[in-house]
């Protein structure tokens, strides 16, 4: 009897997190029955003997790139749904029921997702992604009129997968969005952000500068010109890269200086408060009419002090 649901997990020298991967998916409360896909995408290391130790199923993949991997998983998959999940990824216990009954209770579902949270990386690297993932998703879809789904959590109906043809294998990023805009044809698209994963951070090598200066570019491209062939801008696969330790935090003082010395120095409060103002005054007890307002200043050690303000 074929299993319910398909996991695949793509893996390139993924020593280091399957097992963690893998036992979390070993772990789910589900009874309809599944099995795990490895795609060894052709590692030099124990990635393969890994998985085979969990059990799971284990095939090879010569050409490199998510795109194929996960196509590789997908053409010796037996489940009627097939979920995706990624190497450095923890899965919750309920998170194969969770999608299951998302399927079940909707027969036009044709691909279904949620989020994550960082596991590593800088702590201003993990507040980010965890404040701003969802909104950042959200205005991906009101650019491209429907949900896309993350690659580390979220899964299709074979029925309807099929008959895309399937992932881009030439795509080495972004495969996942692909697949889910091109799928929108047979069914709908849903995300669900309250349905969580947790990954490694280290997407996010250089920290919230990734974004910046990696993903930035690549999702303006994505979302307002429409483009995915990426097929030569590989992933990041490094931790804890010293920027996230000291760069990040150092340019984030920056723009924080920054935005303090830039904002007006006059703030005065009425009648009583103190405060500095634009004007040098050279003169003690000037008036000078700052804001339609006339306010008495006093030199008093160098520094220009608000002694009263009227209208």
């Amino acid at each position: 009897m074929n299993p319910k649901i398909s996991v695949i997990v793509p893996a390139y020298n993924e020593e280091n997190y399957l097992s963690a991967c893998l036992t979390s998916l070993k772990k789910q409360q589900f009874s309809g029955g599944y099995e795990i896909i490895v795609v060894d995408n052709n590692s030099v290391d124990k990635t393969a003997q890994i998985a085979r130790d969990f059990g799971c199923k284990v095939i090879f993949e010569l050409k490199k790139g998510a795109g194929a991997t996960r196509q590789a998983g997908c053409a010796v998959s037996l489940g009627e749904i097939i979920a995706f999940t990624d190497a450095d990824t923890v899965v919750p216990e309920n998170w194969l029921s969770t999608i299951a009954t998302e399927f079940e209770k909707d027969k036009n579902l044709a691909a279904f997702g949620g989020l994550y949270f960082l596991s590593s990386g800088s702590i201003f690297t993990r507040l980010v992604v965890s404040f701003f993932v969802y909104p950042a998703h959200f205005l991906d879809k009101l650019y491209n009129n429907g949900w896309n789904l993350s690659g580390a959590n979220f899964a299709v109906r074979k029925t309807c997968f099929l008959k895309t043809g399937g992932f881009n294998v030439n795509l080495q990023i972004n495969e996942e969005y692909d697949i889910s805009q091109r799928i929108r044809k047979f069914g709908k698209v849903k995300l669900a952000p309250y349905f969580l994963v947790k990954t490694s951070g280290r997407g996010y090598e250089y920290g919230v500068i990734s974004w910046f200066f990696r993903y930035g570019p690549i999702t303006f491209s994505r979302i307002v010109l429409r483009r995915h062939n990426f097929n030569k801008l590989k992933p990041i696969r490094k931790e804890g890269h010293f920027c996230q330790i000291i760069l990040e935090p150092f340019l984030i003082g920056l723009v924080i200086l920054l935005i303090f010395v830039s904002s007006p120095p006059a703030f005065a409060k009425a009648q009583s408060g103190v405060a500095f103002v634009h004007k040098k005054i050279v003169f003690t007890d000037q008036q000078i009419e700052k804001g339609g307002y006339k306010l008495k200043v006093a030199v008093v050690n160098g520094a220009e002090r608000l002694r009263y303000k009227q209208r």
